[in-house]
């Protein structure tokens, strides 16, 4: 403020004090808001700790089922806790969306493997065990404060653990698979080519990255200009779906072990950072909608829509690890990939039957064409999410 002269001074001294009055009811005000704002954040904690515990108790019912192994109960409380899920899950996304995730992780599997006809009751008690750890770290957990630049940190630090997890259960399933097709097992070696295959889907464009591994792993046969030079599943694949034999694969299963451990060597090194996690995500649902969906990535074997799942499924892992910092900037577009994902996981499930999905051939164009535009609008709504970077 200017200082007006002597002959202002009585008046500059009144407008002082009752600046300085204004300035302390305004500061009282504020105070008095933030209280309230916190009270109310409270008040949704709150509101939330109480869902989760009834969530518990629906979670302890559903264990007892799967204990009994009750198939109609197990089915019933599952089809139950889903609903109360649905019903208050944005409001742990929005307060605990670190601890969100986990709870998707567990939760979603045990509703959709409640709906097949046979039940694997030892893989729903693990996803159950894991739902309870995941929803007691919910009821412990304090609302996320943190800048984007740290949340974006923990997502990377997030996806960099899953990418290795991942990449071990490969090698793991790819051992069992390549030691079947050296022993001649066919019924074994056909089980666990779509198995290990699993896990290379889910952090492909990881894998895509270190130069030609990828190529030696997973190159279909028009990928390769000389067709001596073709390793990896698919060539394996062509012996066994379309040649009905394991004779001579020894070679080729000996490389693809030895190019297993290759990746999971670079991937130990790995280093990432937030921006091209997310496009690799948005490069994968692309990729399964305008290519893998149809049927060229399994042209023997026609298990592309094990692919295609496994490609949702590590595309989410990323999304949900950035969610954090997608809720400071756009809660709208959050809710939005949210919906998405349930649509196209609804779909998919259509096409399962007791953990096995249909072959490709037997889907209809309109089938293969729902399932193309809903990973399509999934990769554009994931594109949207450059605006947190």
């Amino acid at each position: 403020m200017k200082k007006l002269g002597m002959l202002f001074m009585s008046v500059f001294a009144v407008t002082v004090v009752l600046a300085a009055c204004n300035s302390d009811a305004a500061s009282d005000d504020s105070v008095k808001t933030d209280a309230k704002k916190e009270q109310t954040e409270s008040k949704q904690a709150t509101a939330v700790k109480k869902e989760v515990k009834q969530m518990q108790d629906e979670l302890a019912t559903v264990e007892k089922n799967i204990t009994a192994k009750n198939d109609a109960d197990l089915k019933a409380s599952a089809a139950a806790m889903h609903k109360h899920w649905l019903a208050f899950e944005n409001n742990v996304r929005d307060l605990y969306p670190i601890q969100y995730t986990d709870v998707e992780k567990f939760e979603t599997p045990i509703f959709y493997m409640s709906k097949r006809d046979k039940l694997d009751y030892a893989e729903l008690a693990t996803n159950a065990a894991g739902l309870k750890t995941s929803l007691d770290a919910v009821g412990n957990a304090k609302e996320t404060k943190a800048k984007t630049s740290e949340v974006l940190d923990k997502a990377v630090d997030n996806y960099s653990k899953y990418v290795v997890e991942q990449t071990g259960a490969f090698v793991a399933d790819t051992k069992i698979f390549t030691d079947a097709v050296k022993t001649g097992d066919m019924a074994k070696a056909k089980e666990y080519y779509s198995k290990s295959r699993v896990y290379y889907e889910r952090i492909e464009p990881i894998a895509e990255s270190f130069g030609d591994l990828d190529p030696k792993i997973d190159a279909r046969v028009n990928d390769v200009e000389d067709g001596a030079d073709w390793t990896g599943f698919h060539r394996i694949e062509k012996a066994m779906w379309a040649d009905n034999t394991l004779t001579g694969m020894d070679k080729y299963a000996d490389q693809l072990r030895t190019d297993s451990l290759a990746l999971q060597k670079e991937v130990g090194k790995l280093k990432l950072e937030p921006k091209p996690m997310v496009a690799g995500a948005m490069e994968l649902l692309n990729e399964a909608a305008t290519t893998k969906i149809t049927g060229e990535e399994e042209a023997y074997s026609h298990t592309d829509l094990v692919d295609l799942a496994a490609n949702v499924e590590g595309s989410k892992v990323v999304y949900q690890a950035i969610i954090p910092a997608l809720n400071a900037n756009d809660k709208n577009l959050t809710q939005q990939i949210d919906d998405a994902f349930v649509k196209m996981e609804d779909t998919l499930a259509k096409y399962n039957t007791d953990g096995n999905y249909v072959s490709y051939e037997k889907l209809t164009p309109e089938q293969i064409r729902e399932i193309s535009n809903q990973l399509s609008h999934l990769s554009e709504l994931m594109a949207q999410t450059g605006k947190i970077f």
